[in-house]
């Protein structure tokens, strides 16, 4: 599922570089992954039948899509599903939240890529490391992203230890390597709203509807 979210994003960047040739707006969108046990199948009755996926596991996994939105991310999951694909991609620790009709809080991670750089093949038929990445509907360099994601993970340790204000240096230095960083450029507002008093500084962001 996680590398089937990654395609999907480089699928629709040349899709839309496509449509924007015929003058048709780009259209972008956030994904939300969780890994639990739900009911599968075809429900209904004689006259009405639909096939569709039930349980608390999948109102998660809507729930983290639409989170994407506070935190300036593409793919979010669940930390069941990060400890699941932890071999395989490379997941950068966000925080805790609590979602939008639920009580308790959860660890959430973005899906940054694969654990191997992509490859791409030579005209002698060498191979060498792909230095570049889709990171949110643009190609950029892999190393930047991994070097944001190194300094926001010291941030949010400082962030979710109840510390705002010593988190924000961490996170605007990883906004500094990585302009287009959509998490660090939000936690430095969450850090500044804690800061007034505007949302409580226990590291726990409350998600609104």
């Amino acid at each position: 599922v996680c590398r089937a979210a990654l395609r999907m994003q480089a699928a629709l960047v040349s899709l839309n570089e496509k449509w924007s040739s015929q003058s048709i707006a780009d259209i972008e969108f956030r994904t939300g992954i969780n890994t639990a046990r739900v009911l599968v199948g075809n429900y209904g009755c004689d006259y009405r039948i639909s096939y569709t996926a039930l349980g608390d596991g999948v109102n998660l996994a809507s729930r983290l899509e639409a989170a994407n939105k506070a935190f300036g991310t593409v793919v979010m999951v669940s930390e069941s599903t990060k400890e699941g694909a932890a071999a395989d991609f490379m997941f950068r620790r966000l925080g805790r939240v609590v979602v939008p009709g639920k009580a308790e809080v959860v660890t959430v991670f973005e899906l940054l890529c694969e654990q191997q750089p992509g490859m791409e093949l030579q005209m002698d038929g060498s191979v060498i490391l792909d230095p570049m990445m889709l990171f949110r509907w643009q190609w950029v360099r892999r190393d930047r992203v991994l070097r944001a994601a190194e300094l926001f993970e010291k941030g949010i340790a400082l962030f979710l230890a109840g510390d705002p204000k010593a988190a924000q240096p961490w996170f605007r230095d990883a906004l500094s390597a990585l302009p287009s960083d959509g998490p660090s450029r939000k936690l430095v507002e969450y850090c500044d709203s804690a800061a007034e008093g505007k949302i409580p500084s226990d590291g726990v962001l409350r998600m609104s509807k």
